[in-house]
């Protein structure tokens, strides 16, 4: 022990055979395999400095209270003890729970786990196909052109065939064997342009296929040889023709596969295997080893695999990563990507790059997922790779160098972040090019490595880098911009859980403070509740306070013990359309504006208004006019103007004459009188009609009122009606009242902001007999149905009737000559803002039907 650190002289074991603890000494073997198994751990788990990168001396710290030590078991049956530092392996266990992966129900033992690599390397034997994948990543940073950009490659060369193309070499044989499109007895046919061949034939050496691959004249000699060794066959078709020609290697496979129906097509530029193996596995280990802090993904394109699946992947996770393609000069990606030059008018150049850049559009690629481009040529990639090689002692071959080319040109763009690029293959598949100085010579390409402010990123509409000049010209600042969004996140976390302790009664409806006593509370905590001039604005933690505060002192209204005759309860579905629809921030005025949730209104009005007025006897909806309104008492005030339009059409322009009258309950909600001081009618002209015992408007008592206006000379237009009145919740005869208010053309509206729910309700429903009926019906789905405040709906049974009473036509708003004008919703009404309140009742209504 006295020579052994206190830290390590204890140890707690779990042995196989279940969680017994004991305690042991530490020894010279235990330790041996300890260093032994740190390797394949250490690639694992994220990128590892070069052969020349000095190591910063670290100051140790004591760990004893956070070090404890585990056993694993290994084919042997022996226990070996491995030190786990429990707050790193705590967060490592929580960033790997976060994962959105497709692999979050593995463990690293199982096969598909990426890991397990490292696990089966640990641990014994294995088979070739087993080391696919996994591949460490290592830290190249010292040649990114900003000190604050990391450049991570990943070294893909380490696959078994020695390059990437393993991983779709794998899934595209695996893939079809499960799907029966290769089968025993048949032959495999891949056009390459090298790497693919090579990974094909050990793929099928494998598994007991005869092969034959199609490459062109520009692939390496060694390639060729590689593609050979396995023992099948290989084509080697001329270079340069173009894509169409039907010597292309492409074509010469489609050819062979047509031909013979033994013969299977991996056609790796098409089929959709290969972007899903880079989405199966690249993603995840890129998104794994940075931690998540990757900011920037960079790879050619050839098939276009690698970066459409990589990309897919990383912006499920993450879609802030941006993902940018490395394009050698002569390719057609450029051309097609940055220049939006139609796929049949490219023309593809020359370049000398072998695996990388395109002379067609690959089936695979999706430029989707790509946000930026940057273009190599020749000579900066294959200098890039022999200084790597030079000064890293890492032999890549050249499409790796255009990639870390495109890398170290991205890292002068951005202000900071963390970009991985793949490092393809090795540079031993190259000996004869690259790395032959008579063969650069030749070609003219012993160029030294030129400044990166020669080379642009280009980017995609809306991904680009914010400039400096962008930012400080910015109301906010990006990394203000972020912490406001992180506050956004929380409170939306947090507003869930309010609500779940709300509908399980965990906290009381509310805590009664005075409105002293709140604005005592809110100026202790440094949120005074009465602004002030000059004020300093507060910190987003004293917001987060506030916020905390704001909802401490409300009442819990979805509690099940809020008493509340009108309302009560949030239905959830309904909440998530009410957050959708504030985020959206849409204008439901004009078509273009709001296209979805304009449509989504119309809908929702159509399912109300055969509601109230049944449907067409093929199912379709009534002929009707509506809007959802912001509350019940302006859907009563919509109705007196549809009304006054049909009585009295010049009071639009020129104002309410004299003489006009309209008739309530006298148990009907006060908005009715508001309304009528509003339309310039008068409280007055409002008479209450006599209601029974029940609540209800008496008819004999309207038809008495009705008389007796017009015996004083006075012209009645409006009648408003109940469905649930306020306080005894009655509902008014509405077939009797029908009757009445058809003798003297008067319009009839019902209230059913409360008591229309009714129509929703098998056992209610009865109690809306007659509403049909009615010239204008209104309902609040807010009240009896839990969706969040406000949500009304007023109709009209005519097409066009809002129209008419309100439109001002604005023509620099609603314009006549446009796209889809009918669709415009926002003249009808007689707001110019209007907010989506059809998604809330929309959401709940499709899902609970």
């Amino acid at each position: 022990k006295s020579k052994t650190p206190s830290c390590l002289a204890r140890r707690v074991r779990r042995t196989r055979a279940g969680p017994t603890r004991r305690i042991t000494e530490v020894t010279p073997r235990t330790r041996t395999i300890q260093r032994a198994h740190a390797a394949p751990a250490r690639a694992a788990h994220g990128p590892r400095a070069n052969a020349n990168s000095r190591r910063r001396p670290t100051r140790r710290r004591d760990r004893r209270a956070t070090t404890k030590r585990a056993s694993i078991g290994y084919p042997s049956g022996e226990d070996v003890d491995v030190s786990i530092d429990i707050d790193a392996e705590m967060s490592k266990i929580a960033f790997e729970r976060a994962l959105p992966t497709m692999f979050s129900d593995l463990t690293m033992t199982d096969p598909q786990h990426w890991r397990s690599t490292h696990a089966r390397i640990a641990n014994g034997p294995v088979v070739p196909q087993q080391l696919i994948g996994g591949t460490p990543m290592i830290d190249l940073s010292e040649f990114s052109a900003n000190p604050k950009v990391k450049i991570y490659g990943k070294c893909e060369y380490l696959n078994p065939s020695g390059s990437i193309k393993d991983r779709i070499a794998q899934e595209i044989l695996a893939r079809a064997l499960e799907t029966g499109e290769l089968k025993a007895g048949m032959t495999v046919v891949a056009a390459t342009s090298g790497n693919t061949g090579a990974a094909i034939a050990m793929a099928c050496a494998i598994r007991g296929f005869p092969y034959i691959v199609i490459t062109n004249q520009k692939t390496s000699k060694e390639k060729i040889d590689a593609m050979r060794a396995y023992g099948g066959e290989v084509i080697v078709a001329p270079s340069g023709v173009p894509a169409d020609h039907p010597d292309h290697y492409q074509n010469i496979e489609a050819t062979m596969c047509a031909k013979n129906p033994k013969f299977y097509g991996v056609n790796q530029y098409d089929n959709p295997y290969n972007a899903d193996a880079y989405e199966k596995t690249l993603g995840p280990e890129i998104w794994s080893q940075t931690e998540g802090a990757v900011t920037h993904f960079v790879a050619g394109g050839s098939t276009g695999g690698t970066i459409t699946g990589t990309g897919r992947y990383l912006k499920s996770v993450d879609p802030t990563i941006k993902i940018v393609l490395a394009d050698p000069k002569g390719s057609v990606l450029w051309d097609y990507f940055v220049n939006d030059i139609p796929e049949e008018e490219l023309v593809a150049k020359s370049w000398e790059v072998e695996g990388v850049g395109k002379d067609s559009i690959p089936g695979v690629l999706d430029t989707e997922y790509i946000d930026g481009a940057v273009m190599g040529d020749d000579s900066s990639s294959f200098r890039m790779v022999r200084t790597v090689a030079e000064s890293s002692g890492v032999l890549l071959g050249g499409s790796s160098g255009l990639n870390l080319h495109a890398a170290r040109v991205l890292s002068s763009h951005i202000k900071e972040g963390t970009i991985v690029t793949v490092l393809c293959d090795s540079g031993v598949k190259y000996l004869s090019k690259i790395y032959n100085d008579e063969w650069l010579q030749a070609k003219n390409l012993d160029k030294p490595l030129a400044d990166v402010s020669k080379y642009e990123v280009h980017w995609k509409n809306g991904s680009h880098e914010v400039t400096e000049d962008e930012e400080n010209d910015s109301l906010w600042g990006r990394e203000q911009e972020e912490k406001e969004l992180r506050f956004l996140d929380e409170v939306a976390t947090h507003m869930v859980e309010y609500h779940r302790n709300s509908i399980r009664a965990t906290e009381p409806v509310s805590v009664y403070n005075s409105p002293a006593d709140l604005h005592a509370s809110f100026e202790e905590m440094g949120v005074p509740l009465n602004f002030r001039s000059g004020e300093s604005p507060i910190s987003i933690n004293n917001l987060t306070t506030a916020m905390n505060a704001v909802l401490d002192n409300s009442v819990r209204s979805s509690h099940p013990m809020f008493m509340n005759q009108l309302y009560a309860g949030v239905d959830p579905i309904a909440l998530a359309g009410e957050w959708a629809s504030s985020a959206l921030n849409s204008n439901v005025h004009t078509f273009e504006v709001a296209p979805i949730l304009t449509e989504i209104e119309r809908s929702m009005l159509a399912k109300i208004a055969s509601l109230w007025l049944g449907e067409n006897a093929d199912g379709s909806a009534p002929d009707h006019d509506g809007l959802f309104v912001p509350g019940g008492s302006i859907a009563n005030l919509y109705s007196m103007i549809l009304a006054r339009e049909r009585a009295c059409p010049e009071a639009k322009k020129t104002g309410m004459p004299q003489g006009y009258v309209a008739f309530c309950s006298e148990q009907s909600h006060y908005s009715y009188k508001k309304c009528a001081h509003m339309i310039g009618l008068g409280m007055d002209n409002m008479i209450k009609v006599d209601c029974g015992k029940n609540g209800a408007m008496l008819p004999e008592a309207l038809e008495a009122a009705i008389a007796a206006a017009k015996a004083a000379g006075k012209t009645p237009f409006y009648c408003g009606a109940t469905a649930g009145s306020t306080v005894l919740g009655a509902y008014d005869p509405f077939a009797a009242l029908a009757d009445v208010c058809a003798k003297d053309n008067v319009w009839l509206h019902v209230d059913g902001a409360w008591g229309g729910a009714a129509l929703v309700s098998k056992q209610h429903k009865h109690l809306m007999n007659g509403v049909e009926r009615a010239d204008s019906f209104c309902w609040n789905p807010h009240k009896l149905l839990g969706i969040p405040l406000q949500c009304s709906i007023v109709l009209s049974r005519h097409a066009g009737e809002f129209m008419a009473a309100n439109s001002y036509k604005a023509d620099y708003l609603f314009q006549p000559d446009k796209n889809n004008t009918e669709a415009d919703l926002g003249d009808r009404t007689i707001q110019c803002g209007r907010k989506s309140d059809a998604l809330k009742l929309w959401l709940p209504g499709e899902y609970r039907g």
